[in-house]
């Protein structure tokens, strides 16, 4: 599921947005970074609507180090995994974050890592691993479009994806000359809007649980489990 345009045809159709076919006093290049200060906006919306359409995944081998960096893309962490066989059966455990009160229940162990903390960039994992292959899965940052050829293929997402980032775009260059933005500011809010209401709505048929369950509907015991009675009494 992807919405993708060239770059020319966004251009082209932001130009066309604010009537600026013929007017030179916007730059082929600032366009473009226009463009892309926009998609950074439209890309921010569907991360943080919990959507995971934009994801990536890096491996890391521990080696006893106290932490590691995270990837140098990386806008937000959405897991961490142990791969148990390495990438050879695709077998995992995802680790739990530890909380800063409980720092102190896990210095000082070395083993296999069971809970992780994300300071600034560095990972710590508790036990300390000395080897075993893990997993950030994570929400990398925005791709910088200002360097686009013009052929290039910009992911839009959505229809309502489109409209908001040529009407991102609207603002901007309507507000740099000096013209009222007043139009443009509701068209790209409610486009906005719109985005995110599909973000969040696009699992139409699995709402998210809040408790999270074993893949075979059952507990930690093997007994059925049911949502309603987290506490499984």
């Amino acid at each position: 599921m992807a919405r993708r345009f060239t770059m020319a045809t966004l251009v082209t159709r932001c130009k066309q947005r604010v009537d600026k076919e013929s007017d030179n006093s916007i730059s082929s290049s600032e366009w473009k970074t226009l463009i892309s200060e926009a998609f950074g906006e439209l890309w921010g919306v569907v991360a943080e609507s919990g959507l995971r359409y934009w994801e990536a995944t890096q491996t890391f081998t521990a080696d006893g180090s106290a932490s590691y960096s995270e990837p140098s893309d990386m806008l937000a962490l959405i897991a961490v995994d142990h791969l148990v066989d390495g990438t050879t059966t695709g077998t995992r455990r995802t680790l739990d974050e530890a909380m800063v009160q409980e720092r102190d229940r896990w210095s000082g162990i070395t083993g296999t890592a069971r809970v992780y903390s994300l300071v600034d960039d560095q990972l710590y994992l508790w036990p300390t691993p000395a080897s075993g292959t893990y997993e950030w899965r994570y929400i990398p940052q925005a791709t910088d479009l200002a360097s686009y050829g013009d052929s290039d293929a910009v992911d839009v997402v959505t229809p309502e994806g489109e409209r908001f980032l040529i009407w991102c775009v609207a603002v901007k260059a309507l507000a740099k000359s000096e013209s009222d933005v007043s139009l443009a500011l509701q068209e790209r809010d409610q486009a906005k809007a719109a985005l995110l209401e599909w973000a969040t709505m696009r699992a139409f048929n699995n709402p998210r649980r809040t408790i999270v369950r074993a893949g075979d509907g059952t507990d930690w015991l093997g007994a059925p489990f049911d949502d309603a009675d987290w506490w499984n009494r």
